[in-house]
């Protein structure tokens, strides 16, 4: 999982002894093909962090994901890609679904709890994520 996580944007240039951390905080996650994965407007407080799927980030490690907002494809995450993040962060609903593409999709998933305190810790994981979601916010511009 080390060697997965080095991989991706996020995680590229921590040290082994951060990525170990992380990698045991997390756990596997598989989806069938068009299983939800998360649905736009869930939300992620009250007791849906207590539920039996949590609440998570999750970065994709096999297989693909459509991101779709209000019924209509918006994105394809693929592996080294995340989602999640944003509800994480801030506590609102979900913004989108995420759905597991044809083959599926299997992700290491981070629960709320673990995602945050990987933030407090090693804030300069934040600076990827501040770029993709940056991107992102441009590319919904360009939609417009």
């Amino acid at each position: 999982m080390i060697q997965q996580l080095e991989k991706t944007d996020l995680f590229s240039g921590l040290s082994k002894k951060v990525l170990k951390q992380i990698s045991n905080a997390g756990e596997l996650q598989n989806f069938g093909p068009g299983d939800v994965v998360t649905a736009e407007g869930a939300k992620v407080g009250g007791v849906a962090p207590f539920s039996r799927t949590g609440v998570f980030f999750h970065l994709a490690l096999a297989g693909s994901a459509e991101v779709r907002l209000h019924g209509e494809e918006v994105a394809t995450v693929e592996p080294g890609g995340y989602f999640g993040e944003l509800s994480l962060i801030d506590g609102e609903p979900r913004s989108a679904d995420v759905v597991a593409g044809p083959e599926g999709v299997q992700t290491f998933a981070l629960n709320k709890w673990a995602f945050e305190t990987l933030l407090e810790e090693h804030p300069e994981v934040a600076v990827p994520m501040l770029r993709v979601l940056a991107a992102r916010l441009r590319a919904t511009d360009a939609r417009r």
